[in-house]
């Protein structure tokens, strides 16, 4: 057969690539065709994403694709990060650039209010989303609340992804994976919840009947060579589009690890899991391209590392590469400190470093530490937090999981994997580094008819990358098991202080 290249567009909350996935008839081969920031603007004392910024950016990237591959481009699908949201008036204008999750509007006192209202356990009950408080439904309803509120003059509302889609072809649609990051998608009848909406005097003409992963929207417009090629939907969702990429062996129970600077790590499940248990827990129900759930939990990732990493480029004046950071770390003694990667002044940006020694002081801990041992205090931190996540995610689904499946860009650090196999005392298969544009290609190929369904995707898949295993070191197992007891407890300290 003639080789077809899909073009996958991956934008993530830091950076976007255009990757051309080409298919021969038997394996699927990705190269990144260009990479380019994705960094938001600060207005007015909030932040917001540069939206404009970014359409050029994926237009020149698919220019550039189009002049090495030209006539074998057969299709464009788009993901990116979930929640964030452009809100377009009845001529289709962006009202405001959108406020980035991250953003200090985003906080907990919206939750409490939103819960006042809805009621805690009754949101949760309706949609099965994990709490966070940028959520869209919390994003929204601060947006209602403005003195002069964008929702009044807005006529649709079109998730990130979907804007881009919009963009480069003039369809809106609200892709179903995307959708559901929202906490607004009733979790038993898979659309939105009208009865939610109107409970928070949330318009329902701002939403449209969502559209499944391997719908095609429409040709490519403003980008010369692609005039004519399909957008298709694809898993909008990144983390949606890196678990439809998970090669898992069929027959064979098991869970994923999708990271990057957000860990989501969960199972597939055909049902709702949704009790008193995955209610205490805050786990999450977001769609799968295939219309199942990813039950999940989304932990605090890479971000970490990367945020030390930008406090060190600052102070010093030099860009140190993850490598040798990790060649530091590995040489400190292990469990030398403990930090709860969740832990809430962690997630706003600045001053990581300061922000470890003042945990470790008000937590009992030394509070002198170095570059190498800050670095490898928030990578045991990232797989600890895995550790009681995959106990907890077997406890809920009543099974044991037989294999993690690792997928995204962490793949590539040696010291992250084995540290997770060694937490969590299972295998890890690591594989394909690039997993959103993978499954970002599989929805297009679905879309257009080259594969039936996302199950001969994952088979695909399997054909066309070379796994990397990583297996736990049984003779460590005791040493984890203290550590694990004991970051526990610096955890519920830090809570109580």
């Amino acid at each position: 057969m003639k080789a077809k290249t899909y073009l996958a567009v991956d934008i993530g909350a830091g950076s976007g690539r255009v990757i051309a996935l080409s298919y021969d008839g038997r394996r699927l081969n990705a190269e990144t065709v260009c990479r380019f920031p994705n960094a938001p603007v600060e207005l007015g004392g909030h932040i917001f994403w540069d939206i404009p910024r970014l359409v050029s950016d994926v237009r020149a990237g698919l220019a550039e694709a189009t002049a090495k591959y030209g006539g074998n481009v057969a299709s464009v699908g788009i993901d990116t990060w979930g929640v964030d949201y452009v809100l377009v008036d009845k001529a289709g204008r962006m009202l405001s650039l959108p406020y980035a999750y991250r953003d200090s509007r985003n906080s907990p006192d919206t939750m409490e209010k939103v819960f006042s209202i809805a009621g805690r356990r009754r949101l949760y009950d309706r949609t099965g989303i994990q709490f966070m408080p940028f959520n869209t439904v919390f994003q929204l309803y601060s947006e209602s609340r403005e003195p002069c509120s964008l929702i009044d003059f807005a006529d649709r509302l079109l998730f990130v992804p979907d804007y881009l889609n919009y963009a480069l072809c003039g369809a809106m649609e609200n892709e179903f994976t995307i959708s559901s990051t929202s906490q607004l998608v009733n979790a038993g009848t898979r659309d939105w919840d009208g009865e939610l909406l109107g409970v928070l005097g949330i318009p329902e003409r701002l939403f449209r009947k969502t559209v499944m992963p391997g719908t095609i929207l429409g040709p490519v417009r403003g980008v010369s060579g692609l005039e004519g090629v399909p957008v298709v939907a694809v898993g909008s969702h990144d983390t949606a589009s890196a678990v439809a990429s998970v090669p898992a062996v069929s027959g064979r129970s098991w869970g994923y690890i999708a990271t990057g600077t957000w860990a989501l790590m969960g199972v597939v499940a055909s049902h709702a899991v949704i009790n008193d248990l995955s209610y205490e827990l805050s786990y999450t129900h977001e769609a799968s391209v295939d219309g199942a759930f990813r039950f999940l939990k989304n932990c605090t990732g890479m971000w970490l590392v990367q945020q030390l990493r930008e406090d060190w480029r600052a102070q010093d004046g030099c860009d140190t590469g993850f490598e040798e950071l990790m060649r530091e770390a590995m040489r400190e003694k292990p469990f030398g400190f403990f930090i709860d990667p969740d832990f809430r002044e962690f997630q706003s940006p600045g001053d990581m470093s300061g922000k470890f020694m003042r945990y470790f002081g008000s937590t009992g801990q030394k509070t002198e530490a170095s570059r190498g041992q800050l670095f490898r205090a928030a990578m045991e931190g990232v797989v600890m937090r895995y550790r009681e996540v995959w106990s907890e995610l077997q406890q809920l689904t009543g099974g044991a999981l037989e294999s993690l499946n690792m997928i995204g860009g962490a793949t590539k650090d040696a010291m992250h994997c084995q540290l997770t196999a060694d937490a969590l005392g299972v295998e890890v298969e690591c594989g394909p580094v690039e997993g959103a544009a993978m499954g970002n290609a599989l929805a297009q190929m679905k879309g257009l008819g080259d594969i039936s369904d996302f199950g001969q995707g994952r088979n695909l898949v399997n054909e066309s990358i070379e796994k990397q295993y990583w297996r736990p070191d049984t003779q460590s197992s005791e040493k984890w098991d203290e550590a694990y007891s004991r970051w526990k407890e610096i955890r519920g300290s830090a809570a109580a202080s």
